[in-house]
C-alpha cells in the first residue's frame, strides 16, 4: 500500500486482490491495474483489520498461448483434401517449370549458349584493355612492316622519281620499326597484367578439378569438377548480350508469355499482356490490376491513376487490337459504383454465354404479378438470372433489326402467360402476330391489323381509366392490387414503328358540325401514350418492342425513352443517349458494340443491357433464355387448356360493347382471309358496279372515279366532312383509301395509261383490266 499527495488530496493506491474463496479468471483485461481512492471525498472508513487475500502475479495470469505462439498454417493444408490439392498444384507447377526449362535450351538462355558465353567473358576479362591494346599494336606493326616491304620493292625497281621513292621507303621502314617497338612494349605490359588475372580466373577452376580427382577418386571426381566448372561458366554467361528490345522479347518468351489471348492462359501471363496494352499501347495510367479468371473469360478490376474510365471506353476497339485473339466487339467495360477511377473490364472467350440456361419450366398459373421480378427470362455470362418487374411497370425493348427483340419478348411472354392474375393482350402490326410465336394461344387477344389494334387499346384504356373509381370501394388504397379474381392487364406491342406508321395513315371522318360534343378519335400511338400515362395505377401496363426511339423510327413518340425499364439490344449511339443519357457510354453502356444476327451467324442476337432501377443499374449484358419451338408450343397449349384469366365484373362494366379480337390467338390465315372478304371486295365490287353501269369503259380518271363514288355514298366521299380533307385532292384521297383497302392483302391498284373510246391520245387513270384482276374476274397473267 502506498500513499501520495497530489494537490493537497490524500490518495491511497491499493493493489488488486482476491478474497480467500475467490479464483482469478483470465478475462483478457489488465487485472494488475491499481485502484485509486481519493480520500479528499467522502468515502466509507477503512476496516480496522487488514484486507486478506492472495496477490496474483503477472507470471501467474499471463499463461502461455500455444495457439497464438504457433506459426500460421493455411487451414486448407490441415485437411487431407487440402494437402492433396496442394500436392497436385506443386506437381503441375513442377511439370510447367520442366517444360519451360527444356524450351529455354533452344534460346540464348540455354545452358550451352550460356556456358560458351561465360567462357568468352572470362577470357575477355583476363585479356583486359592491355591485351586488346597489345593485339592492336601487333596488328599495326605487321601492317606497317608489310607496307615497308612494298615501299622498298617499289624504290628498288623504280625508273621514275627513284629518289623520292627511296625517301618514302626509308620513312616507311622507320615507322615500321617504331610500331614494332611499341608492339613489343605493349605485349610485355599485357603479359605482366594478364598473368595475375589468368591465375585468379583459371586456378579456381583447376583447383575444383583437382579436388574432385583427389577426394572423389579418379574420373568421377574429374567429371564432377568439370560439371561444376561448366555451371560456373553458365552462371557468368547467364545474361545474353542483346539490346533492350530483344532482351525484353526474350524475357517474355522465357516467362511463357503467349502471343495470343487464350482462355486457358495463366493469370500472370494475361495480366502482363493486358498491362502492356493499357499502359504502353493505349497510354492509360494504371494504378493496379486484379485479374480473376472465370469460366467465360477474365474479369479484371482496374484502378486508374488520376483518370476516369472514359478514355478506356473510347479505346475498347484499340484494346482488342492490342490483345490478339480477342473477339471483335467483345470487350466490356463497367464503371464501378465505389470510386470514379475504378472500373471492371471483361474479356470473354469464344463462348461466353455457356452459363445461360434454357427457359425454366413454369406450370400454368404458377406465379403471380408480385413474383414476376423473380421469373427468370435471361442470364449474364456468370449465370446470374435476369427477371424484369411487371407490377404497374412498363417495359421498352429497343434494338436494331435482327438484334433479338422478339426472342427477348417471347422469353418475357413465357413468364407473363404463366401468371394467375394477369390478362395478356398483344399487338403486332409488323409481322402479323408472328413475333409472339406459339404464345398467341394463351393470350386473351392478338391484334394484327390497325382496326383490331384500336379495339385492344380502347379496351385497355377504358379499363385503366375506369378502375380508379373502384379503389376505395374495393379497399385497395391508392393502386390496383392484382389477384386471381381481379387480374392486372399487360399490353404487349411488337414492332412499334409499324403501329406508328399505321397511326399516321389513319383517316377519320370530319365531326358533324351540328354535334358540339363530337370528338375526333385519338390515333393509335396516342392511345398507347394515354394507357402509359393514365393506367399505371390501375395495373394496366405496356411492354413495347421497337427498332429505335429516334424520330425517324417512332415520330413524336419520344416518351418511349422515358419508360422505367429499358432493355437495350444492339442499337445506335443516338438511341443510347436518349435511353440512358449522354455520359452513359463512358460508364460502360455500350449496346452499340453488339452485333445483330447476320444470316446463319447468331452473333449478339438477344444480348441486351438492362436498366431497371436499383436492381439493374450496372452496365452488364444479359442474354435471353430460349427453348425449342416445340417446347414453347407445348407450354402455350398447356396454359390455354388451363384457362385464361378473365376480367372481373367490376372492370368489365367499363368495356361493355367492346369485344377483344382473336381470343387465344386465333388462326391468322383464316382471320386474314375473312377480313379480306369483308373489307377489300366491298369497295372493289362497288367500283366494279360503277364500271358496269357506264358500259365498262377502258378506264376512269381519278376525278371521274371519285365523283362516281360520291354519287353512290355522298356522306362517305365528301372531302368537306373528312378531317383534313379540305387540304387533299380527289386523287390523293382516292389513292389513300385504295392503299388502305388493298395493303393488308399485299396488293395495290395504281394508275396506268389507257385510251378512252374515241380519243386519239392516252390518259392516266384506273384501268378496267386491272380491276378485273383485283375482283377475280380475270387471271393475273
Amino acid at each position: 500500500m502506498t500513499e501520495s499527495h497530489e494537490s493537497g488530496a490524500k490518495v491511497i493506491r491499493l493493489p488488486f486482490v482476491t478474497g480467500p474463496d475467490e479464483t482469478a479468471t483470465d478475462t483478457g483485461e489488465d487485472t494488475t491495474a491499481d485502484t485509486t481512492v481519493d480520500l479528499s471525498k467522502d468515502v466509507p472508513a477503512a476496516p480496522a483489520s487488514p484486507v486478506e487475500g492472495r496477490i496474483i502475479t503477472a507470471e501467474e495470469w499471463l499463461a502461455e498461448d500455444p495457439e497464438g505462439d504457433a506459426p500460421w498454417i493455411n487451414p486448407a493444408l490441415k485437411t487431407p483434401e487440402g494437402r492433396a490439392a496442394r500436392k497436385t498444384y506443386l506437381q503441375r507447377a513442377a511439370r510447367r517449370r520442366a517444360r519451360r526449362w527444356v524450351t529455354r535450351q533452344w534460346t540464348p538462355r540455354g545452358v550451352v549458349p550460356a556456358t560458351v558465353r561465360g567462357g568468352v567473358r572470362i577470357r575477355r576479362w583476363v585479356r583486359g584493355v592491355e591485351g586488346r591494346n597489345a593485339e592492336a599494336a601487333r596488328n599495326r606493326a605487321e601492317m606497317l612492316a608489310l607496307e615497308s616491304g612494298r615501299a622498298s620493292r617499289r624504290a628498288q625497281y623504280a625508273l621514275l622519281n627513284k629518289d623520292k621513292k627511296k625517301k618514302l621507303a626509308e620513312a616507311a621502314q622507320q615507322e615500321s620499326q617504331l610500331a614494332l617497338t611499341q608492339a613489343t612494349a605493349a605485349t610485355d605490359l599485357a603479359r605482366r597484367r594478364m598473368i595475375p588475372r589468368a591465375l585468379a580466373a583459371y586456378l579456381p577452376l583447376l583447383g575444383i578439378d583437382a579436388a574432385g580427382v583427389v577426394f572423389m577418386d579418379g574420373l568421377i571426381g574429374l567429371g564432377t569438377g568439370v560439371l561444376v566448372n561448366l555451371a560456373v561458366l553458365a552462371r557468368v554467361g547467364s545474361r545474353p548480350d542483346m539490346d533492350p528490345e530483344d532482351l525484353e522479347a526474350l524475357e517474355r518468351e522465357d516467362a511463357g508469355m503467349p502471343d495470343r489471348f487464350e482462355l486457358g492462359m495463366t493469370v500472370r501471363a494475361f495480366e502482363a499482356m493486358l498491362h502492356q496494352a493499357l499502359a504502353e499501347e493505349i497510354g492509360i495510367a494504371v494504378h493496379s490490376l486484379q485479374v480473376m479468371p472465370r469460366e467465360w473469360g477474365f474479369e479484371i478490376q482496374v484502378v486508374l491513376k488520376n483518370q476516369t474510365p472514359a478514355k478506356l471506353s473510347d479505346n475498347l476497339d484499340l484494346l482488342e487490337a492490342c490483345l490478339p485473339g480477342v473477339r471483335t466487339n467483345s470487350a466490356l467495360l463497367q464503371q464501378s459504383a465505389r470510386a470514379r477511377n475504378e472500373c471492371t473490364l471483361r474479356i470473354p472467350g469464344d463462348d461466353p454465354w455457356r452459363a445461360v440456361p434454357e427457359l425454366p419450366y413454369r406450370a400454368p398459373k404458377s406465379i403471380t404479378t408480385n413474383e414476376l421480378h423473380k421469373a427468370q427470362i435471361g442470364a449474364d455470362m456468370s449465370g446470374r438470372p435476369l427477371a424484369l418487374p411487371g407490377k404497374r411497370t412498363s417495359v421498352a425493348i429497343i434494338g436494331k433489326p435482327r438484334s433479338g427483340k422478339s426472342t427477348v419478348l417471347r422469353a418475357r411472354l413465357d413468364a407473363l402467360t404463366a401468371t394467375s392474375d394477369r390478362i395478356i393482350v398483344g399487338i403486332d402490326l409488323g409481322s402479323y402476330g408472328a413475333g409472339f410465336g406459339p404464345y398467341r394461344k394463351c393470350m386473351a387477344a392478338v391484334a394484327r391489323t390497325p382496326k383490331e389494334a384500336r379495339v385492344v387499346l380502347e379496351w385497355a384504356l377504358s379499363v385503366g381509366m375506369g378502375r380508379p373509381k373502384l379503389f376505395e370501394r374495393l379497399g385497395m388504397g391508392l393502386n390496383w392490387e392484382a389477384s386471381d379474381d381481379r387480374p392486372g392487364i399487360t399490353v404487349v406491342i411488337d414492332e412499334f414503328p409499324a403501329l406508328v406508321t399505321a397511326a399516321k395513315a389513319e383517316v377519320f371522318p370530319k365531326p358533324d358540325a351540328d354535334d358540339e360534343f363530337a370528338e375526333t378519335p385519338m390515333r393509335l400511338d396516342e392511345l398507347v401514350k394515354q394507357v402509359i400515362l393514365t393506367s399505371a395505377k390501375s395495373d394496366v401496363t405496356v411492354e413495347i418492342a421497337s427498332q429505335g426511339v429516334t424520330r425517324d423510327r417512332v415520330g413524336s413518340n419520344t416518351w418511349l425513352s422515358e419508360l422505367p425499364v429499358k432493355v437495350m439490344g444492339a442499337c445506335d449511339t443516338d438511341d443510347i443517349k436518349l435511353l440512358v443519357g449522354g455520359g452513359a457510354m463512358a460508364q460502360g453502356w455500350r449496346p452499340d458494340r453488339l452485333l445483330p444476327a447476320m444470316g446463319d451467324a447468331v452473333n449478339d442476337a438477344s444480348v441486351a443491357y438492362v436498366s431497371a432501377g436499383a436492381t439493374y443499374a450496372e452496365p452488364i449484358p444479359y442474354r435471353a433464355c430460349i427453348n425449342s419451338d416445340e417446347e414453347a408450343d407445348r407450354r402455350a397449349s398447356q396454359r390455354a387448356e388451363a384457362g385464361l384469366c378473365e376480367l372481373d365484373a367490376q372492370s368489365a362494366a367499363f368495356v361493355r360493347g367492346i369485344e377483344l379480337p382473336n381470343p387465344g390467338g386465333g388462326d391468322p390465315w383464316d382471320d386474314g382471309d375473312d377480313e379480306a372478304e369483308e373489307t377489300a371486295p366491298v369497295l372493289l365490287q362497288a367500283i366494279r358496279k360503277i364500271y358496269a353501269g357506264r358500259g365498262n369503259p377502258s378506264g376512269l380518271t381519278e376525278d371521274e372515279l371519285f365523283d362516281a363514288l360520291h354519287e353512290v355514298e355522298p356522306e362517305l366521299w365528301d372531302l368537306d366532312r373528312i378531317e383534313g380533307g379540305a387540304d387533299m385532292t380527289k386523287g390523293s384521297f382516292l389513292a389513300l383509301v385504295l392503299d388502305k383497302v388493298l395493303s393488308p392483302q399485299g396488293r395495290r391498284w395504281g394508275k396506268e395509261s389507257y385510251r378512252p373510246k374515241g380519243a386519239k391520245s392516252t390518259v392516266k387513270g384506273y384501268r378496267l383490266k386491272d380491276l378485273k384482276v383485283l375482283v377475280g374476274e380475270a387471271d393475273d397473267s
